[in-house]
């Protein structure tokens, strides 16, 4: 059988990465001007919005805004009614920050200019404009001729049903997870994840691993809620976005019912997500902010193998961090923060509502994993997860020029960074195989010479107890970095800095715990130990 599905899936996705590089996902931009009679001279009110990803939508708009206009304003004349796939020079100019020559409104989607013989009476025009729309939904901030024209300040209409998102996700994970753990003896002889001698294995008792269905019921129902406010218009891709997940989730909820997929099967099927993703969504990375390394992703071919590379490490990252109750699912819940939260800052409603909905679904399965462990993600949810994170971060760089991709490798740097310093340390120190577990993990090491045995009135603690206080250790850090990021996600600068800070802090606390059980004292745990003491672990 191995032999027969590793084939079928390197076919697969060279067939959607061939999609994704000659049929990319079209983009279709709302292009309107209303011409206003005046004796004067008519007024001409020109429109244009982001793109929209199918022409219904983008032609649904332009109906929407001109029907607006001509209840209004009957003599009123619709002299551009278009939806472009690509934008010429000076419609690109209209959605930059450069100053115009005519008063023009910023929206949080798209641009708004105001011509006229006069450009006092133009001007008037923008400053009613952002008067009455002060309260709307997209409101309109006005700028003179020859200003600046920053971003929209304004932020994302949030109103009751973003809470109905949060709780629609949070309520049909906990609900899946109790009906799992409910009747785990019908599916344990399946479902159990076993005692077995595995450096990686910690639990004490056998406990489904199929926590992943929990995630992807959640995020179905978390869209499903989508469907009805016509203040989140981004539901198609949403389902999208769950659709091309469907390969990483299969493989991994394949493995831990079978426990017969093999790593690079399951590497291979979240590439091949992170393709789909690329065809039907246009996340492709367009850039990393690096002189000279952006030239390459001007070439198709390399920004999506490039990308489908990207996700399938994330998704391999948060997979390899999945060790201890709640480690994965507190870090991915205080990591998706700081997305959202940039979302939101540049309105970008499609990466800011499946960021809530992620967040509503993790800690749906939180309340089952943490502290308790009745129910473990498993490889289903670790790779649905990882390539949820990685796709938004894909998302919010793409659309959005002003986001670095320094902002999701700070926000990502501890998965990261543990799986390249595991590779490292399992190849140049240890002389092992990369994919070979091991018990050098920090989060291993903390659970092993951190966390107490003993409370400080004489009691033992068990296994399973000292097993929900590794995660703690490793929220901690990781929450200061997400604020650090929420603070400085404009700069540049300081997300290098930040990021590298962090690697050396990793490494500083890593080898000190191992030089600390030797050396016995609390003095040597902030200093390096040599290569020697890692090949005798």
């Amino acid at each position: 059988m191995q032999k027969i599905q590793q084939p079928i899936i390197f076919c697969l996705l060279i067939f959607f990465l061939l999609l994704a590089i000659f049929r990319p996902p079209h983009n279709f931009y709302p292009v309107i001007n209303i011409a206003i009679p005046d004796q004067s001279g008519a007024l001409n009110i020109y429109f244009l919005f982001k793109s929209r990803s199918t022409l219904q939508e983008c032609e649904t708009l332009n109906g929407k805004i001109t029907l607006e206009f001509l209840s209004k304003c009957p003599q009123c004349r619709v002299t551009v009614f278009q939806c472009p796939s690509s934008l010429n020079d000076a419609q690109q100019i209209l959605l930059s920050t450069a100053s115009l020559p005519t008063p023009s409104g910023r929206m949080a989607n798209g641009v708004v200019v105001f011509e006229h013989p006069n450009q006092d009476v133009a001007l008037n025009a923008c400053q009613v404009s952002e008067s009455q729309s002060a309260k709307g939904m997209n409101p309109i901030k006005c700028f003179n001729t020859n200003t600046p024209r920053p971003q929209s300040t304004t932020h994302l209409f949030i109103q009751y049903w973003l809470w109905a998102i949060i709780f629609a996700a949070f309520a049909a994970a906990w609900i899946t997870g109790w009906l799992i753990i409910r009747f785990e003896k019908l599916h344990a002889h399946l479902s159990y994840d076993q005692i077995t001698n595995s450096p990686q294995k910690i639990h004490t008792i056998p406990t489904p691993r199929i926590g992943g269905l929990t995630l992807m019921i959640g995020m179905l129902i978390a869209g499903g809620v989508m469907i009805f406010p016509d203040s989140l218009p981004n539901s198609r891709e949403y389902g999208l976005l769950l659709l091309a997940g469907i390969p990483a989730f299969f493989g991994g909820l394949v493995e831990d019912i079978t426990k017969k997929v093999s790593v690079l099967d399951r590497l291979l099927l979240t590439m091949l997500s992170g393709v789909i993703a690329a065809w039907i969504l246009g996340a492709t990375l367009n850039r990393l902010d690096i002189p000279g390394a952006d030239l390459f992703f001007k070439w198709l071919p390399f920004a999506v193998v490039f990308t489908s590379f990207a996700v399938s490490g994330v998704a391999n990252a948060i997979n390899i961090i999945d060790g201890f109750n709640g480690l994965a699912t507190g870090l991915s819940i205080i990591m998706t923060i700081p997305l959202a939260y940039v979302a939101y800052q540049v309105n970008d409603s499609l990466v800011f509502t499946v960021a809530i909905a992620l967040i509503g679904a993790l800690l749906g399965f939180l309340v089952w994993n943490w502290p308790s462990g009745k129910i473990f993600m498993g490889d289903g949810g670790a790779y649905l997860l990882g390539f949820l994170l990685a796709e938004l971060c894909v998302l919010l760089v793409v659309r959005n020029s002003n986001v670095t991709p320094w902002l999701p490798l700070l926000i990502f740097i501890h998965p990261i960074f543990e799986t390249l310093f595991s590779i490292y340390r399992r190849i140049f120190l240890r002389g092992h195989s990369p994919g070979r577990p091991d018990a050098l993990h920090l989060h291993t090491l903390i659970y092993k010479r951190i966390v107490p045995r003993v409370s400080s009135s004489g009691k033992t603690y068990s296994k399973h107890e000292r097993n929900n206080r590794v995660a703690k250790f490793i929220w901690t850090p990781i929450a200061i970095l997400a604020i650090y990021a929420m603070i400085f996600w404009e700069s540049i600068p300081a997300m290098i800095m930040g990021a590298v800070a962090y690697c050396i802090f990793y490494c500083s606390v890593f080898r000190g715990i191992i030089k600390w059980k030797h050396a016995g004292s609390l003095s040597s745990f902030i200093f390096p130990t040599s290569r020697n003491v890692m090949r005798n672990k």
